[in-house]
């Protein structure tokens, strides 16, 4: 560092910023409320409220339970409707396997993984075990995009074909 913040300076900071009244106000909202809820501008949320124009029918929902496949349910909830229409069958009986999903998803985690290992210049099991390559390579949770490429490549099956397991209701207990 060329200069130094002096005391003085740092007096004189304090000084003009309790010139203005409005800046203890400010500070107390960040304090209390946080930067993000403080910044919020009340007109733009009156002008965008958000409008729902489409109705879908009810249909069985899914519980999750402990399975950490939160991305998964809500893939198979947006896509259902769809399904039930196009195939005409009855929504309140459609139930498709987030099992099956879940499995792809681990193999597709487990190769990339693999690919990776055998990329690397150093593949001494020593390193591979000290930075936990393999340890997290096929941990729960995902987003749309995974969920898109999933579906894309194996499709999807009817809960019959590929019911829940206790293991995969659970994550806790099969870790």
């Amino acid at each position: 560092m060329k200069e130094q913040i002096s005391l003085e300076q740092i007096s004189k900071f304090n000084e003009e910023y309790n010139k203005n009244r409005n800046n203890k106000i400010i500070e107390n909202s960040i304090t209390k409320n946080g930067l993000e809820n403080t910044c919020i501008d009340r007109q733009i949320i009156m002008e965008n409220q958000p409008i729902f124009n489409i109705e879908l029918p009810e249909c069985k929902r899914y519980d999750q339970k402990d399975s950490y496949k939160c991305w998964i349910y809500a893939g198979i909830n947006v896509i259902k409707h769809d399904i039930a229409q196009n195939l005409d069958i009855d929504i309140m009986k459609l139930e498709l396997s987030n099992n099956y999903i879940a499995f792809f998803d681990k193999l597709e985690k487990s190769n990339n993984a693999y690919e990776n290992i055998i990329e690397l210049e150093n593949t001494s099991l020593y390193y591979i075990h000290k930075e936990k390559i393999i340890k997290f390579c096929v941990s729960e949770g995902g987003y749309w995009q995974w969920f898109v490429a999933i579906i894309n490549k194996y499709g999807i099956v009817p809960m019959p074909f590929m019911s829940d397991a206790v293991e995969s209701t659970n994550y806790q207990k099969s870790k």
